[in-house]
């Protein structure tokens, strides 16, 4: 998402001669942006995993929320963008091939990387459970050390 801010403020330099505008896309789509760094800065809070997990899980919906948002901006609002081009049928042929080449191999990509991403999650969830029993095994036997 911030690739796409800073690309298309390069691209828009060049058309418009701006890099910015309070078009409703960009708007929209900056927007986006902030609630994505702020999942990343929910899901690295304090806590335990399940704690954080509800937290940023509520924060992905109102995020999903805003896709739409930032898809129909271009209808709702007269924005600087141009309207769709693949549903009226305005892309060549090899054009719509490369768009179908390119949203298969980044959907794949994007389900390889989710898989690992949560298989690491899902083993420092493990660690920081098997640090926290090991931290209260210690604690009970500093205890029962005491008591005796």
């Amino acid at each position: 998402m911030g690739i796409t801010l800073v690309t298309g403020s390069l691209w828009g330099r060049i058309s418009w001669g701006t890099y910015w505008t309070w078009d409703s896309r960009l708007t929209t789509t900056a927007f986006l942006f902030v609630t994505y760094i702020g999942y990343l800065a929910v899901r690295d809070l304090g806590g335990s995993h399940h704690q954080r997990a509800r937290r940023s899980a509520v924060l992905a919906l109102l995020a999903v929320l805003e896709v739409p948002l930032v898809h129909f901006s271009v209808r709702w609002w007269r924005p600087l963008h141009q309207q769709e081009s693949v549903a009226d049928g305005k892309l060549s042929g090899l054009m719509l091939f490369s768009l179908f080449i390119g949203i298969i191999a980044f959907t794949l990509l994007y389900v390889w990387l989710l898989l690992h991403r949560q298989r690491v999650l899902a083993m420092q969830d493990a660690l920081d459970d098997q640090g926290l029993d090991a931290a209260l095994a210690e604690r009970r036997a500093e205890a029962q050390e005491v008591g005796s």
